[in-house]
């Protein structure tokens, strides 16, 4: 009779911590507790939200990197009413009005040819540059003729 006592209060103990062990869940506090997020990156339910800068489970790699990108903009210094459009690897890229800038674009590093051209014509304003960029640079460039 004892034995079967002990046996019964041992299985339900057993019953009990099973049950007891695996309803509990980890809050969101515990699931980012050993997770480091780097370069401002937020952890959230146990994964990292990088900044637009970066990638990676831990928001370790910069995405220029990663992707083999820089990043260039153009100005207009010219002080004359030339408007420019500017050929980047033969596509038009953008177009800038005197004393404008454009946006900063994300290209492939490496080399590549550069024309600034007086809009609505098929004249050079500048002679044609071959630009060579190195991996996450930030450049800019620009026709003052």
């Amino acid at each position: 009779m004892l034995r079967y006592v002990i046996s019964t209060i041992v299985i339900v103990c057993a019953l009990f911590i099973g049950v007891t062990y695996t309803s509990c869940e980890k809050t969101e506090t515990d699931k980012c507790a050993s997770i480091t997020c780097k370069n401002g990156g937020v952890c959230s339910n146990g994964i990292c939200t990088c900044t637009a800068d970066y990638t990676g489970t831990y928001c370790e790699t910069r995405k220029c990197e990663a992707n083999k990108t820089a990043k260039v903009r153009f100005q207009n210094k010219t002080g004359t009413s030339q408007t420019y459009t500017v050929l980047w690897d033969g596509s038009v890229l953008t177009t800038l009005s005197p004393g404008s800038t454009s946006d900063y674009y994300t290209v492939a590093a490496g080399q590549h040819t550069l024309h600034f051209m007086i809009a609505n014509t098929s004249n050079e304003a500048c002679t044609q540059s071959t630009p060579v960029l190195v991996m996450c640079s930030s450049m800019e460039y620009w026709c003052t003729k």
